[in-house]
């Protein structure tokens, strides 16, 4: 068996709010759209979950989409300034440095600097 590509499928309760910060905020580019689910040209998914999102079911320790960048004090800038709120700030970690913060979805997102 040969994988050729991984994609993230992020579960979200509005997908057109979803959609603005994924893409006026974060910069993604649609590749295909549906009624109920989006696909991005840099390898994430939304999908309309199709069951409620319990506050109580987001835990921090939940998967994550990571976001490889050059710069992750540039990005962590640039979307500071764009209204958004990291819950950790960019930490070096070994070779790494990574800064995460939440989308309109509360899902948990991470940019990181290798």
């Amino acid at each position: 068996m040969r994988f050729h590509g991984v994609m993230a499928m992020v579960l979200v309760q509005d997908i057109e709010r979803a959609l603005r910060f994924y893409k006026d905020v974060l910069g993604f580019t649609v590749a295909e759209e549906e009624e109920d689910w989006i696909i991005f040209n840099e390898g994430v998914g939304l999908k309309v979950s199709p069951d409620p999102i319990s506050e109580l079911n987001i835990a921090f320790t939940a998967v994550q989409v990571t976001l490889q960048v050059d710069d992750a004090e540039a990005a962590f800038a640039e979307l500071t300034k764009k209204g958004v709120p990291f819950l950790i700030p960019p930490t070096a970690s070994g070779s790494a440095v990574f800064a995460t913060f939440r989308d309109t979805e509360n899902n948990m997102l991470q940019l990181m600097q290798l």
